[in-house]
């Protein structure tokens, strides 16, 4: 074989693992090059195989209390290099490894080492001064880890991770910084050594620099968001009271911790704090005014109370003062809150935007016509089943449901142009948390997708609007094949089209159409559904558009509805598909023929556009955060086989729609576990435990 030969039957280069290691570690050099120091050191003083301590070198070394009072200033740069155990290394090198190098990534060198190594030398040299300062009080707690000396670069990456965590959008922001905050406060009170003090006070330097590194990374800071951000805070520390005394009144400990040796033996005691404890948190996070004048008053005891054990361990020496100082700031800080910004809790029971005023159906109708819809599926705002918030000082409604303490707005607000809608999606925003309740806007358009993006909200695709461009329309060339066959198929059997309005229509027509929908729902094992699925009540309603295939004998084999589109001052543009249903036993191609005669018809009255609408829950791959996507994947999973949502959205693009992409967005992470149970009321208001069972068996088969 020539080497040309050769050349030409190796595989050609590919895009290896190889490269793209390189290309990473190219970026982080900050991590490789302390990793790699870590490793250097423990193999030149034997650290690697040996316990660090006992090394000669270790007092030289080390970082503490006691290194600072003989000198050595040193320290907190050459301790940072070491681990205790050989053991310890795996771990030591690998999280510096895994974090750092996630922050240098994601920040950039630059931004990565400030964040690590002021967060690390805080954290060493704050923990040495404040233990030192502690010692004096008599605590035997402090007394004994200022006696301590410690190695390891763990403050610094406690730091860089609390960083890095608020440089992420919602959620991910909050849950990452919610569990870097449990993990260093619960550690430390139920551990409660050197390497948990630093770890603490790592986690506060970078909470501190976060603002001059991040900047507009953190993102704009809205009304709404700082009312949850109160709740949450407030609900946190509730929550994390509940986790310490489940540590402290039901297991055992040492006297290593704060607190002192636990004997395990409370648990009467502490069932019922545990159960205060998280009601409290569970009602601040709702804001629920109530539970703040619960929390308020419990709070403002365990200050008095806190306040005379204080007062009382200062006279008479007692070695538990410290011990009562902190859990006296940390309850007076929690106080502080509550107080300050006590109107982040205002709802009442019913979790609902406050409504000025409450539109009814005629003043909704009214309204949408002289404004004009913003978006195809407007006129679904005007069904009965949704409120309809009004501000007091702006034009135009929000239409919603309430479930699951979230307010789920159907599509985007009726309103004055892009900036009324844009004011009233804010104005709603701020009432609903102001009530107690998330928010959510279900099938918006890129409008309010827009607005989303500009304040860092959870934005999820849910479905592909199929849009019909009327003017010129014709069914001629390949692509219409299928439609045109449907069509002569249909004279050919005598099967005809016609538009009505379906309330004039004889009772023998009207009787087939509630058979046909009767029929369509009895194969299923869940109820019609609803929200921005209409039935024949809808199709009822004099200003929707019915389309009727019918032969020559008077018998009805589908039924289609279409819903007007309005301009500003009341002219239909354009009419959008609702109800699609069809007899059993029907002509073959009695869909096909349905729409592409409304379609004509619509097109020879001057209608610009049909929408033939979003299939509920059938959306585009484009991957999103905060996991509401695999929600809602689950959910289209099960409902496939009962209203094959897919399948509708396939057999729209026999009519060679344009996509355009309809929105889930949420404006809060908190609200996120209950967005999709939210949703599946809207959907289904009525259904029962025993019809999900049965639809989830029925789904399996």
């Amino acid at each position: 074989m020539t080497e040309a030969t050769a050349e030409a039957a190796a595989p050609p280069p590919t895009a290896s693992t190889t490269p793209g290691l390189l290309r990473t570690a190219r970026r982080v050099p900050f991590t490789l090059g302390v990793v790699a120091l870590m490793l250097v050191l423990g193999v030149v003083t034997g650290a690697l195989w040996s316990p660090f301590e006992d090394h000669p070198w270790f007092d030289v070394v080390a970082f503490g209390a006691p290194a600072f009072a003989d000198g050595r200033w040193w320290t907190p740069v050459t301790g940072s290099l070491f681990a205790l155990e050989p053991w310890e290394y795996v771990a030591v090198a690998g999280v510096f490894l895994l974090l750092v190098g996630w922050t240098e990534l994601r920040l950039g060198t630059r931004r990565a080492v400030v964040t690590a190594v002021t967060c690390q030398l805080v954290g060493v040299v704050g923990t040495a001064g404040s233990l030192a300062l502690l010692a004096r009080t008599g605590w035997d707690w402090a007394e004994r880890l200022a006696q301590v000396l410690d190695v390891g670069f763990s403050a610094g990456v406690v730091g860089a991770v609390t960083v890095t965590a608020l440089s992420l959008a919602p959620p991910w922001r909050f849950r990452l910084s919610a569990l870097v905050a449990i993990y260093v406060l619960v550690a430390l009170v139920a551990w409660g050594g050197i390497a948990d003090v630093e770890h603490v006070v790592g986690w506060v330097a970078g909470l501190v620099v976060a603002r001059p590194v991040l900047g507009p990374r953190l993102g704009a800071r809205t009304r709404a968001g700082r009312v949850q951000r109160d709740r949450a805070t407030a609900a946190g520390y509730f929550a994390i009271s509940a986790l310490l005394v489940v540590l402290t009144s039901f297991a055992a400990g040492s006297a290593a911790g704060p607190l002192g040796a636990t004997t395990g033996d409370d648990w009467p005691t502490g069932i019922i704090a545990v159960t205060v404890d998280l009601v409290l948190a569970v009602g601040l996070l709702r804001g629920r005014r109530a539970w703040w004048r619960v929390a308020l008053v419990l709070t403002v005891l365990g200050v008095v109370s806190e306040a005379l054990l204080v007062v009382a361990a200062a006279a008479f020496e007692r070695g538990e003062l410290p011990l009562y100082v902190l859990m006296l700031l940390l309850d007076a800080g929690a106080l502080a809150l509550l107080v300050v910004r006590r109107t982040s809790f205002r709802a009442r029971r019913k979790a609902r935007p406050s409504e000025a005023t409450h539109l009814d159906q005629d003043g909704a109708r009214a309204t949408l016509r002289r404004l004009g819809a913003g978006q195809r599926l407007a006129w679904m705002t005007t069904w009965d089943g949704s409120h309809r918030w009004v501000p007091d000082d702006q034009d135009g409604y929000v239409a919603y449901q309430a479930h699951a303490g979230v307010a789920v707005v159907l599509t985007d607000p009726v309103g004055d142009g892009p900036e009324g809608r844009a004011e009233l999606v804010d104005a709603f925003v701020g009432a609903a948390s102001a009530a107690g309740a998330g928010s959510c806007f279900f099938s918006a358009s890129e409008e309010v997708a827009a607005i989303a993006r500009a304040r860092a909200w959870t934005l999820v695709p849910v479905a592909q609007e199929a849009v019909i461009d009327l003017p010129g329309l014709e069914f001629r060339g390949k692509k219409w094949q299928d439609v045109r066959t449907a069509l002569n198929q249909a004279a050919k059997q005598g099967v005809g089209h016609r538009l009505v309005r379906l309330a004039e229509e004889p009772p023998e027509v009207l009787a087939q159409v509630q058979a046909i929908s009767e029929s369509w729902l009895g194969d299923s094992d869940l109820p019609e559904m609803a929200f921005t699925l209409g039935g024949v009540r809808e199709a009822l309603d004099p200003e929707v558009r019915v389309g009727l295939a019918v032969d020559d004998d008077g018998r009805v084999h589908g039924v289609t509805s279409w819903l007007p589109v309005h301009a500003p001052g009341g002219e239909v543009v354009g009419w959008t598909l609702d109800v699609m249903r069809r007899a059993p036993d029907s002509f073959r191609y009695t869909m096909e023929l349905l729409i592409a005669s409304a379609l004509t018809e619509f097109r020879d009255e001057g209608a610009l556009e049909a929408s033939l609408s979003g299939s509920p829950l059938a959306h585009s791959d484009e991957p999103s955060p905060g996991g509401v996507d695999a929600v809602l994947d689950r959910l289209a999973a099960r409902l496939e086989p009962l209203y094959g949502f897919e399948s509708l959205h396939r057999f729209k693009m026999k009519f060679q729609p344009r996509n355009v992409p309809l929105y889930l967005v949420v404006t809060e992470p908190a609200t996120l576990p209950l967005v999709g149970l939210a949703l599946v009321r809207c959907y289904l208001p009525d259904v029962r435990a025993r019809e999900l069972v049965a639809a989830a068996r029925s789904s399996r088969r």
